[in-house]
């Protein structure tokens, strides 16, 4: 596995301050870019009527810079939020970062 990993979380809205907390609390966490975006699917079940009007849920799409090493305590540290919500992550591995 790389020594660097992106690990990128999608939140639903009602959720996005409790990470944002979380994630702050975290000492191996240096910090992390936050987007808004628009999640769609062929799953309408779980969206809400204007949702489903709309066609897309609202999500907050979170991007942690972390060592590979460190993934488990991050997952730890998150599960007691996200398992009862089953929000979906997944890891991208760096193959360089750097400061110019």
């Amino acid at each position: 596995m790389p020594e660097e990993l992106i690990f990128t979380l999608n939140v639903p809205t009602n959720l996005k301050d409790e990470i944002v907390d979380r994630l702050m609390s975290l000492s191996s966490i240096t910090g992390f870019n936050l987007n808004k975006m628009s999640g769609y699917s062929k799953e309408h079940s779980l969206y809400n009527i204007s949702e489903q009007v709309e066609g897309y849920r609202a999500f907050y799409q979170f991007e942690v810079l972390i060592n590979s090493n460190e993934v488990k305590n991050l997952k730890a540290s998150l599960n007691p939020i996200c398992q009862p919500a089953k929000l979906r992550y997944w890891l991208t591995p760096v193959i360089e970062n750097g400061h110019f």
